[in-house]
């Protein structure tokens, strides 16, 4: 009889392990759940931006236009700049 009981015992386990896989699926949400899990959470993001108003954006736009054109002015000088040196070079030999 105890052969018998070794045999149930075993075969127990894995059925108890198939009850676990049935479970944890059970409890996996669907995938309508979480496409709707994700615009509730999108929705709750959006409403925590904070918009600048009209003029703080006509001010930010301003400042980085004025920005960009300092800074491509600077950069033109250095390419003309280095560009020159590169050509005394080139005629030195």
């Amino acid at each position: 009889m105890a052969d018998n009981e070794k045999i149930t015992a075993a075969e127990a386990a894995p059925a108890e392990q198939k009850n676990e896989k049935k479970s944890a699926k059970a409890n996996k949400p669907s995938l309508g759940a979480k496409i709707s899990k994700f615009f509730r959470d999108n929705k709750s993001e959006i409403k925590k931006i904070v918009w600048f108003s009209k003029e703080q954006t006509i001010k930010s736009t301003g400042l980085v236009i004025i920005s960009l054109v300092a800074v491509s002015a600077v950069i033109s000088l250095l390419d003309l700049g280095l560009n020159a040196v590169i050509m005394w070079l080139g005629s030195l030999i």
